[in-house]
């Protein structure tokens, strides 16, 4: 079965929930269950009136749990271009599981530091809290390299395929993009560079700095260059061969690329996104 054919059995499904159940239940259920987690992470920052670095204590594990809402939807949206068979084989078996335990170590610790007004990240203040820490960036490594894996069986197996090409490599970008300039912010033990350091008077919903650099930008289009780029592709003419097709898409990551990566090098030089 093709891809376009594939796409419009999908689109036949009860709405887009009823679709991505369909492509892959256990990845819905995880994006189900971080989608209740924002909305509560939400009421929670209505209700409390505590405050870190300059925002609700609440608006770290809310953007968290979307990012990763978003994240298992669309693995989850993916999961057909797989071989048949290989979500059930051992291997599909722990790409499936290894995101979701990471995920939800990550964000259970997150939350925790967030009800007792304390960072979870770069908090080093005991060995507990370092050693915690250390798993949440081991945990993210994971869930990255799990989107490596994902892009490179794609690839592998439907990559003539325009759509399916851009998928794998949008995979591929967010483990080198997302995951390189996560691990960078890691090590630097500090998304900002210079500026401000507090997130009042950061860009609407996102914070990010409006006087120095912030390297959260660069790792924010590095991890979601696996939605753009299959976005782009599945926007391009259907009546395009399919070598054009891919050609356009290798463009536009490259561009991409290049457009993510300038933004890690403002950061890093103290230079604000807008």
């Amino acid at each position: 079965m093709n891809t376009l054919s594939m796409q419009s059995r999908t689109l036949r499904a009860p709405g887009l929930l009823g679709a991505l159940y369909l492509r892959h239940p256990l990845w819905w259920r995880a994006a189900f269950a971080f989608v209740a987690l924002t909305i509560l992470c939400g009421v929670f920052g209505s209700l409390d009136g505590r405050t870190f670095n300059g925002v609700s204590v609440w608006v770290k594990p809310f953007k968290f749990s979307l990012s990763i809402a978003v994240y298992f939807a669309s693995l989850a949206w993916f999961a057909p271009l797989l071989p048949n068979g290989f979500i059930q084989s051992r291997k599909g078996r722990w790409m499936t599981l290894l995101p979701i335990v990471c995920a939800a170590f990550e964000i259970a610790y997150i939350v925790l530091q967030a009800s007792r007004g304390e960072a979870s990240h770069f908090n080093l203040t005991s060995p507990l809290r370092a050693a915690m820490y250390s798993l949440m960036g081991f945990g993210a490594i994971v869930m990255v390299a799990v989107c490596l894996w994902m892009g490179v069986v794609v690839l592998r197996t439907r990559g003539r395929d325009p759509y399916a090409f851009a998928v794998g490599v949008g995979l591929v970008l967010t483990f080198i993009l997302g995951g390189g300039f996560g691990g960078y912010m890691g090590q630097h033990m500090s998304h900002w560079v210079g500026g401000t350091q507090n997130d009042a008077a950061g860009l609407w919903l996102m914070k990010w700095s409006r006087d120095g650099g912030d390297l959260r930008v660069a790792h924010f289009f590095g991890m979601h260059a696996m939605q753009v780029l299959p976005i782009f592709a599945a926007l391009l003419p259907r009546a395009w061969p399919a070598r054009l097709a891919i050609g356009v898409v290798v463009g536009a990551a490259a561009v991409y690329a290049a457009a993510t990566t300038f933004t890690f090098v403002q950061a890093i030089h103290g230079l604000p996104f807008v």
